[in-house]
């Protein structure tokens, strides 16, 4: 083979064919000679005679290279083509199986312009809007990028590398869906050969996430060579910048030399993107309608502080209306005139703020607001497989992984109201900033003050940088009539995670004291860059083996056996001073788990005649604390004719609660507008005896809370499809699919907590201090009823999701002889409902093409459902040219309000615009007010983009690419939802989840191969 592929010539014309076996020298010489004849100058009056000695060269030379490979395989009495497909442990012959995969070829990921896998997934029809994102600070998440097959979660999509499972990254994020997050940045794109997307229940195949499918990353194997690239990419506005180089090794043939190795490593760097210069979205529609015309305001918060006056002695209450303010608020306005600013409803404050008609000293917060991140990220993979034998080999995969991210904000404030503190187990001493009488910095003389400051001498943002090691050594052979494989796989994820420019409360309580705001400002110990350390991972050791055995009508049976062993653990610690409750306002991320899961499974295979067959799988899972499960899946073709097959599955399937829903511990949060039945009146808003009206609209500090009791979502999933290939050039496939999830893992809610607050009394936390009980109607005081200071929200099982639709993929291939080859391919994807029940019994409503949480008012939901979502690829290939091009299709997302629970409109009503008489509630979001004479569909629109690519490979072991992006420069459609009326998100104005900000983006590359 080598010699072929050593003749560049060669190599172009016969690509494909190549890659089917290994030939001789001969055969080699021969298609040589066809391919040098094939290139001589051809006269007009030959032209015909050209084509015949063309189609009788091929064919000779197809004969001649065949020949031998034909040869080997009737000798060795077996076919060559059968291959394993994601979704099942049975080899098979033929691309199509009885479960819809979706396989994205090196070709489409070329085509498709992306650089990073993240960008890939966005590209897929069938993926949800509820992923996860790197390009600005997500919170809990942040750094992270996930992929949501269905729209059913993060959690519910299961990642593979290679076949095996990737260890779940180092987080504990207490949002719902996100208690599973698999890293897309972990993994190579340059490396990677293939991605084959399950579409459909596989949890009796894969085990726990699989409910909504699965993602199967392959990487290139037996490859002998070098290969070198470079890419760059901007939009036109030369901004989203990254670079990238990647190399590519290879050695040795299996069959040939006993062995193959390869490294791949890649390197890349992301450029920072200022919010305000992502204007690849409608700018001018976002400013007119969100009013914010005063794009120089970013904050009344600075270093030239607002000082709010104490509304009685001692009741520590700072609270300023527009009513009291002019004599009960003062603003310092001893900043340059060019930071001085009147406050308006233009620059987006609320109609009650007190800033509204006052000077005060603008600070530029917007400055800190990305569009994107800088980031930087590093791959190196490297697989080994060495024959043993005839019939056995050793293989082992290498791989580790570096993404860092740094995120900017703007320098922490302080603010006039009390701020809980955390410590490691719950809450430390709150703090709020009074000013006594006398202090330096206190305008008022005979009242205290709080203030409004920002120290804008301290650093703002966070660093995050995830690291990934996989390493896995394994055997794979045939032992009389049974193919087998085992491996032992190691892989850990770590997370180092540092907020820049914490508060010190040492240091910071010395302002109450007397330090004037001047010397805090530059006390060197009154900033803290907080650093936690994080890391997760699995040891895993595998086992299976398949067989055919028996007869039946239409061939033998195929039995698949395998047995999985996997610890799983989690560690992530915060910092020592946020841990004791000494940092100002930062919550803890604190767990320490493992747990060992056992699984076993069977596959079977009956071809009950020569065209129909049935797939049988099933799967036991033992987790600890949960009873043993089991779940089934079974799954059909039926080729009624050559061109025409119908096929089917029915799978049950399950998810396993995370490993940081069953271990104590968890992610602290805020808790806001909590109403404690401890110490207020069945009214909700009148104090008991010994409390006070903050005890009816508390704050206070949450966490999620272990939940022994937990059991595992539940689902079913169908899938009835037909493939038709009417020719041997075009395949059209349908697959009608619905899958149905029960039993959810949310948590809980702090009012159901505190409703059984003596069932468990563990979940809530209170001031033990027996002077702030409340007293009964005796005037006794009531025992453990002192503030409340902590809520420990248990994971609960509640609730339901159904999701149903259609896929349509349709392929055509033409070989046009003298003009090349042209390939097309559209993957389709539509939702023809969506529904979800927040808690078992719940009217479930259709949601498809829509918000969630807006068409149903009821639900929190903030998932997006287009009903349409389709790519259509094409690719014409002629001699040492390449042109392809791309069109993504995204549809509208209605934000009508058409349900609330229970109660259907009879008139639905936009969420946003100018409110009237017939909505049929009064709440309707008015901080958009000319939404709907702009909008009059009331949805965020469809978007439409076009891409182009083409390579150039006629310099010698060189090829060159461009590859142009969104070419027509669709700007992403306006969402009003994104950015509403306020100073932390100016122009953000659309929906990442949907659509892209960069506009017209160019990437070229350029990849040099060595033979």
């Amino acid at each position: 083979m080598k010699s072929c592929f050593t003749d560049k010539l060669v190599r172009e014309r016969f690509r494909d064919l190549l890659k089917v076996s290994s030939y001789g020298n001969r055969a080699c010489e021969n298609l040589r000679r066809v391919t040098f004849a094939l290139k001589k100058p051809i006269s007009g009056e030959n032209l015909q005679n050209h084509r015949n000695l063309n189609r009788s060269a091929v064919a000779i030379a197809l004969a001649l290279v065949y020949a031998p490979a034909i040869h080997a395989q009737q000798a060795a009495g077996k076919e060559i083509d059968t291959v394993y497909i994601t979704g099942s442990n049975l080899k098979r012959v033929g691309k199509e199986g009885e479960s819809p995969v979706q396989v994205i070829t090196a070709l489409d990921i070329k085509m498709s312009g992306a650089a990073t896998v993240a960008e890939l997934m966005r590209t897929v029809p069938s993926m949800g809007t509820d992923n996860n994102y790197d390009t600005n600070d997500g919170g809990f998440s942040r750094g992270v990028s996930t992929a949501s097959l269905r729209g059913l979660s993060s959690t519910s999509t299961l990642i593979l590398l290679n076949g095996r499972r990737m260890t779940p990254s180092a987080y504990a994020d207490p949002n719902d869906g996100n208690s599973t997050l698999y890293d897309l940045n972990s993994i190579p794109l340059s490396a990677l050969d293939r991605v084959e997307i399950l579409k459909d229940g596989a949890s009796a195949v894969y085990g726990s996430d699989a409910i909504g499918g699965v993602i199967n990353f392959i990487t290139k194997s037996n490859y002998e060579g070098l290969q070198l690239g470079v890419r760059a990419g901007a939009n036109d506005d030369r901004r989203f910048g990254k670079r990238g180089a990647s190399a590519f090794w290879g050695k040795g043939d299996i069959d040939k030399d006993g062995y193959n190795v390869f490294i791949a490593a890649d390197i890349s760097k992301r450029d920072r993107v200022k919010r305000a210069d992502a204007t690849d979205i409608e700018v001018d529609q976002y400013k007119l309608l969100n009013g914010r015309f005063a794009t120089n305001y970013g904050s009344t918060t600075s270093s030239h502080a607002s000082f709010y006056r104490e509304k009685s002695p001692g009741s520590a209450d700072f609270g300023v209306s527009q009513a009291n303010a002019a004599t009960r608020l003062v603003t310092r306005t001893d900043c340059d005139p060019s930071q001085q600013l009147v406050g308006s409803r233009a620059m987006g404050l609320s109609k009650a703020s007190v800033f509204i008609g006052r000077t005060f000293c603008n600070y530029d917060a917007t400055q800190f607001l990305e569009a994107q991140s800088a980031g930087n990220d590093g791959n190196i993979m490297s697989r080994g497989v060495l024959k043993l034998g005839a019939d056995t080999r050793a293989f082992a995969e290498v791989a580790f992984s570096r993404t860092e991210r740094n995120y900017t904000a703007a320098p922490i404030t302080l603010g006039q109201s009390s701020t809980t503190n955390f410590t490691a187990t719950g809450t430390g001493a709150p703090f709020q900033a009074i000013l006594e009488i006398g202090h330096p910095d206190n305008p008022f003389p005979n009242a205290r003050s709080s203030i409004g400051y920002r120290f804008e001498n301290l650093r703002g943002g966070t660093q995050n940088i995830n690291k990934g090691v996989r390493a896995l050594v394994g055997l794979e052979g045939r032992l009389s009539n049974w193919d087998w494989s085992t491996g032992l796989l190691w892989n850990q994820s770590t997370k180092d995670d540092i907020t820049y420019g914490r508060l010190y409360l040492p240091t910071l309580r010395k302002l109450n004291s007397g330090t004037s705001l001047a010397a805090l400002a530059a006390d060197p110990t009154l900033s803290h860059d907080v650093a936690s350390d994080n890391k997760a991972s699995i040891l895993q050791w595998d086992a299976k083996a398949s067989t055919e055995f028996g007869s039946l009508p239409g061939g033998p049976l195929a039995l698949a056996l395998g047995t999985e062993v996997r610890r799983e653990k989690i560690q992530l610690n915060p910092d020592p001073l946020v841990a004791s409750g000494q940092i100002f306002g930062l919550a803890n991320t604190v767990i320490d788990g493992q747990r060992d899961v056992k699984s076993a499974f069977v596959e079977l295979r009956t071809p009950l005649l020569k065209n129909l067959e049935f797939d049988f799988a099933g799967r036991v899972d033992k987790y600890p604390g949960i009873k043993t499960n089991f779940v089934p899946k079974v799954g059909g073709k039926w080729t009624l004719a050559e061109s025409v097959a119908l096929r089917g599955t029915y799978a049950r399937g399950f998810r396993a609660p995370g490993l940081t829903q069953v271990t104590p511990g968890g992610a602290q949060f805020f808790l806001n507008n909590i109403y404690d039945p401890r110490r207020c009146e069945t009214d909700e808003s009148t104090p008991k005896p010994g409390a006070t009206e903050v005890d009816c609209n508390k704050s206070a500090a949450g966490t999620g809370g272990a939940n022994p009791n937990l059991v595992p979502e539940k689902s079913k999933s169908y899938s009835l499809g037909v493939i038709i290939s009417p020719t041997s050039n075009i395949d059209v496939v349908i697959d009608m699919w619905r899958i149905r999830k029960t039993g959810e893992v949310i948590l809980g809610s702090a009012f159901d907590a505190l409703k059984n607050e003596d069932q468990n009394p563990g979940n809530i936390v209170r001031d033990p201090n027996p002077v702030n009980w409340v007293t009964d109607a005796n005037g006794k005081p009531v025992p453990n009823s002192g503030p409340l200071l902590m809520v420990r929200e248990p994971w609960i099982n509640q609730g339901a999701s159904e999701v149903r639709g259609i896929d349509l993929e349709l392929r055509h291939r033409a070989n046009l002889g003298a003009w090349g080859t042209f390939n097309s391919k559209l993957s389709s994807t539509y939702t023809s409902r969506y529904t979800i029940a927040a808690k078992d019994g719940d009217i479930e409503h259709d949601l498809s093409g829509s918000s969630a949480g807006i068409t149903d008012w009821s639900l929190s939901s903030s998932l997006d459902i287009p009903r349409w979502k389709s790519s259509l690829s094409t690719s014409w290939t002629l001699g040492d040219h390449a042109v392809s091009a791309t069109v993504n299709y995204v549809g509208p997302v209605s934000l009508l309000r058409r349900y609330d629970g229970k109660d259907t409109f009879a008139q639905p009503f936009c969420h946003y615009g100018t409110p009237k008489p017939t909505d049929a509630e009064p709440d309707r979001d008015a901080t958009v007010p000319l939404y709907e004479a702009y909008y009059p569909d009331c949805a965020v629109n469809s978007w439409t983009t076009v891409g182009v690519g083409y390579t150039y490979t006629g310099f010698k072991n060189l090829s060159l690419s461009l590859n142009i992006q969104n070419l027509f420069d669709k700007k992403a459609p306006y969402d009003p939802r994104s950015g509403v009326s306020t100073a932390a998100s100016p122009l953000a104005g659309y929906n990442e989840g949907l659509h892209s900000n960069q506009g017209r983006y160019f990437t070229f590359s350029a990849n040099y191969t060595f033979y």
